[in-house]
């Protein structure tokens, strides 16, 4: 089966950008064979590498990646390794409360995963476990806010509450009205962490960049081709969220989104004087369409916000300025006195949802797996997925292992055009409603 969009990414990718130049890649050529393909080398594709290469040390595993590591969307997202469940601010969120503490252990089990590979490594990547805060800006999204409060109590969750003043004192800025504290958080500098993962992985895993996979005879053993040669295996796992819909798997059931963000230069003498605040912070919408803001090591700002639909996954020039018009606004409104601050990097990073929220996970063929959709908390529950694809394919249960496979998998989607049409009128009214929390 060809593939007919391969990943394609530039190089705009802030986090990426302000770290040393990368090494060359090392690139899959010629006849190669081995035990198991893993295909994508985000959060959930390390994850998968590495505990199948745990389990079993004799094996040998290969680990494809389209593009770079760190500049695909493991390494293009905010930095945010969420604990808590993603749509905890849910009308109905208090009649699904067992379903809501399961999601809370599947995030917290892949945050150990990570900081327990972070610890052992020594990996540098600004770990940091302050937790986050939950912004508002008008007595509209304080309301939410509250509500978020009340569904925490239902999960016995602790929790601060931030007045204006104290917003101030942490963002140096007037704009946020009330904060929740929320500690469970784990923030990271993302392109450094998979970096980070990547370069510590275990011997018997071969990372293998710059080479996507442009076809596959699903067979057995299967063929995979590749742009300078082909490679034979017994089997093969989908980590590469919605590109695992281009080889046909859940094509209709994904959501394919690109998310924007954009990190300003670093601040200079002046503007940090005439700014204040803490030195590091970091804010997440009241409202689920505002913006997410980090001033992060190197005082520099992160803006995040903007969704947009797009079928090939792939983000569009168009798209991303403007996106960063959109930043340059949220900037403006937060920070004023900052006039000439500029954005020096805007990217865009592609997800897949799935309308009810769930993964794709487990058996796709003979001897093909898949663990993909993660909806937009891929940092935690991607790298969870991840380690329990490897211990499904090799016969390892556990608890965790026995709630993902509980789910449902992604449900149907409208047809094309309609879905595009739907999401992208959904999506504008969102904005909308999102008013100045955006």
């Amino acid at each position: 089966m060809k593939t007919p969009i391969l990943p394609k990414f530039d190089r705009n990718n802030g986090w990426l950008e302000i770290l040393p130049p990368l090494p060359p890649p090392n690139i899959a050529k010629g006849d190669l064979k081995t035990n198991i393909v893993v295909i994508g080398a985000g959060f959930t594709g390390l994850a998968a590498a590495r505990r199948l290469a745990e389990l079993c040390p004799e094996k040998q595993i290969f680990l494809l990646e389209a593009d770079r590591v760190g500049n695909t969307s493991a390494g293009r997202s905010s930095g945010f390794a969420i604990d808590q469940a993603h749509n905890i601010r849910a009308k109905d969120f208090a009649d699904n409360l067992k379903v809501e503490k399961d999601q809370l252990a599947l995030n917290r089990a892949g945050q150990d995963y990570l900081r327990k590979i972070v610890t052992m490594n020594n990996i540098e990547c600004d770990w940091d476990e302050s937790g986050k805060v939950h912004a508002a800006a008008t007595e509209k999204g304080n309301k939410k806010l509250e509500a978020y409060a009340q569904n925490m109590n239902l999960l016995n969750l602790p929790y601060t509450w931030q007045n204006s003043t104290e917003m101030k004192n942490l963002t140096g800025s007037d704009f946020y009205k009330s904060g929740l504290h929320t500690p469970g958080t784990i923030m990271m500098q993302p392109a450094k962490l998979v970096l980070g993962l990547a370069a510590n992985l275990p011997k018997n895993v071969i990372l293998y960049e710059d080479s996507p996979v442009i076809s596959i005879n699903f067979s057995s053993p299967h063929s995979l081709k590749i742009p300078k040669g082909n490679i034979i295996a017994d089997s093969i796992v989908f980590a590469n969220n919605g590109f695992a819909g281009q080889f046909g798997f859940q094509k209709k059931n994904l959501i394919p989104l690109i998310t924007w963000g954009s990190l300003t230069r670093s601040l200079n003498k002046s503007e940090k004087q005439s700014l204040g605040g803490q030195d590091t912070w970091n804010i997440i919408p009241a409202d689920p369409f505002g913006t997410s803001v980090r001033r992060i090591r190197g005082d520099r700002v992160l803006i995040r916000n903007i969704y947009n639909y797009s079928s090939e996954l792939n983000a569009k020039e168009r798209d991303r300025l403007w996106a960063k018009k959109k930043h340059i606004q949220s900037l403006k409104n937060r920070f004023p006195a900052l006039l000439d601050l500029e954005f020096e990097y805007t990217w865009g990073g592609p997800l897949s949802l799935s309308r009810n929220g769930e993964p794709a996970f487990g058996d796709l063929g003979k001897n093909v797996f898949g663990a993909f959709c993660l909806n937009g908390v891929g940092i935690a529950r991607g790298t969870i997925l991840g380690k329990l694809i490897a211990e499904y394919i090799l016969g390892e249960e556990s608890n965790l292992l026995q709630i993902v496979l509980q789910g449902k998998g992604p449900n149907r989607l409208p047809p094309k055009p309609f879905l595009g049409w739907g999401v992208s009128l959904n999506f504008a009214n969102r904005r909308r409603i999102a008013g100045l929390e955006l």
